[in-house]
């Protein structure tokens, strides 16, 4: 009886996943027409190898206010430093403080530097990027990360 219960609370959840608690104010999705996330060696400025992983990510603010993306990290690879701009639409003016207006898509390119080379040339990882907003609200998403 109990793994009937749980099955329909799953079904539930999948089918509706706003029932299960707060919506989520902004969704992430790989941005169209983007290069696919890619990552890239690289030198830091002491002359240490790192990885430069960069991201494009479409935000749709599902909310009346304005959101700010303020951070920006990766969660299974510790950043040396993070890099990000928002704009109202690719190829348009980026700044790091522009907000994702209410009902509206802004896009995200985010660069992150990680100490160390852990992969060989063209191999692929994926990882959760993490983006928080000026409330103190977290936004996930999984992404598939090529190597050049």
């Amino acid at each position: 009886m109990m793994l009937w219960r749980r099955l329909g609370r799953l079904w539930r959840r999948w089918r509706d996943p706003t029932s299960t608690g707060e919506p989520q104010t902004l969704r992430l999705v790989c941005a169209p027409q983007a290069p696919w996330p890619s990552w890239h060696p690289t030198k830091g400025a002491d002359g240490t190898m790192m990885l430069q992983i960069v991201v494009e990510l479409e935000v749709t603010n599902r909310t009346d206010r304005d959101i700010r993306i303020v951070w920006a990290r990766l969660h299974d690879h510790a950043t040396e430093q993070t890099v990000f701009t928002v704009g109202s639409h690719r190829g348009g003016r980026f700044t790091k403080d522009y907000p994702v207006r209410p009902h509206m898509r802004a896009h995200l390119m985010a660069m992150f530097f990680v100490k160390g080379r852990r992969y060989v040339p063209g191999q692929a990882f994926s990882d959760l990027i993490i983006l928080g907003d000026d409330e103190g609200n977290e936004h996930r998403l999984k992404i598939g990360v090529r190597g050049r």
